[in-house]
């Protein structure tokens, strides 16, 4: 592809970019209308539910003493042709060829998708787009190669603009900062984000660039990242349920919990650092980073949360709601953290999500699942790596089907 032809792919990759910001409301139709517009799309997303990997093929997977035991192993399963013409084997590679076969699956939904469903599917990239730019910005600060960086994203973020930053000669300063918000971060999807962050944090007028320098020098990069990412869920959480129908009913169980896990799993990272230190302003910051919806807001986290210090004041904090109740229990009689048990609580209320038909839940759980199958993998081939036995390997990875 010569120069010509590479500059008109990309300006027509930021046009259709932009397009796809427009965001299209419902109804989305219910069991007699939903099938006109959505109905083959969910019986695709249906075929692919079947390519997840058993409980029994994870047993084998925990048997392999090698990558090329694993190669063996996936030959049986849906990621059969993954690693066909693959020569050397380590773990990143496993993990990248598999991540590849989602995202092409992912990427022809995306491409079929029309109105709300396309709306909806983009709001779920949103996540990782956060995460991807906060990185970019952090690690542009401190000098890294750029070219470097993004082979570092993960696929779902990959938007034409981030290809923008390379344009930058140099990236020193508060002006460059300022420079790349006004030029890229202005036109992505997800920059209403960061200028509500950026209004938060009262980041205005003629010094506003030194002031952003300012804010990802000050905080850790996680804090910035959480915080724009509660803006998008509360922002996802708000189209649901305006969609109404079975994609709100579905998207409020699915999307209520994640702001739940997301507080306790903040609050559960936060002891031991400063920002558990009792009238500090981290502690205000902590709350700042729950969301404001979800079943525990805003009794818990808005107040109860304010004088948990350890996990036994968690787990006192949150003995009045059963789910999460029982979510420490049983995390205490199957030898797992906390967080491992959220994920389990999620992977259940995610294939419950398959259940129901006509809605746009659907869609999220099967990302979502992918994600804890993705983690699982990574978890069996790490203890491969490190020459681990079958306990170790079987652990940690949470059964999907």
């Amino acid at each position: 592809m010569d120069a010509e032809a590479a500059r008109n792919e990309s300006k027509r990759e930021v046009q259709e970019a932009q397009l796809s910001q427009t965001r299209m409301e419902g109804p989305i139709g219910g069991l007699t209308t939903h099938n006109i517009e959505y109905g083959w799309l969910e019986g695709l997303l249906r075929g692919f539910r079947s390519g997840y990997l058993k409980s029994f093929e994870y047993k084998q997977l925990s048997q392999c003493e090698t990558f090329e035991d694993v190669k063996l192993t996936l030959g049986d399963t849906d990621y059969a042709h993954c690693l066909s013409n693959v020569s050397k084997l380590n773990d990143d590679v496993i993990i990248m060829r598999c991540r590849q076969k989602f995202v092409a699956e992912w990427e022809f939904i995306r491409s079929q998708a029309v109105g709300p469903l396309a709306t909806f599917l983009e709001f779920i990239t949103y996540e990782h787009l956060i995460k991807a730019i906060c990185f970019i910005i952090r690690s542009l600060m401190q000098g890294a190669d750029r070219e470097a960086l993004f082979s570092k994203i993960h696929p779902l973020a990959k938007h034409p603009l981030l290809k923008s930053v390379l344009i930058l000669d140099n990236f020193e300063g508060s002006e460059a900062l300022m420079e790349l918000y006004k030029t890229v971060l202005v036109d992505m999807p997800v920059a209403r984000y960061f200028e509500q962050y950026f209004m938060q944090e009262n980041v205005k007028g003629e010094n506003a660039g030194r002031e952003i320098q300012a804010v990802y020098t000050e905080n850790e990069i996680d804090i910035v990242t959480n915080r724009l990412q509660k803006l998008w869920l509360e922002d996802f959480y708000a189209y649901t349920q305006r969609l109404g129908g079975e994609t709100a009913r579905v998207m409020k169980q699915l999307l209520e919990f994640e702001a739940d896990r997301r507080a306790i799993s903040i609050t559960l990272n936060s002891f031991n650092s400063n920002l558990n230190e009792p009238g500090h302003k981290r502690e205000w910051e902590r709350r700042n980073l729950y969301c404001n919806f979800g079943t525990l807001y805003p009794e818990c986290t808005q107040k109860v949360f304010n004088t948990v210090g350890d996990v036994n004041a968690l787990q006192a904090a949150l003995a009045p709601y059963a789910q999460f109740r029982d979510i420490f229990s049983k995390a205490a009689e199957n030898g797992r953290t906390v967080e491992d048990q959220l994920y389990v609580e999620e992977v259940r209320l995610n294939l419950e999500a398959f259940e129901g038909q006509s809605h746009f839940g659907a869609y999220y759980a099967w990302v979502k699942l992918k994600q804890q199958e993705e983690r699982n993998l990574q978890w069996i081939l790490k203890m491969i790596a490190a020459g681990m036995g079958q306990k170790e390997k079987d652990s940690k990875w949470i059964k999907i089907y």
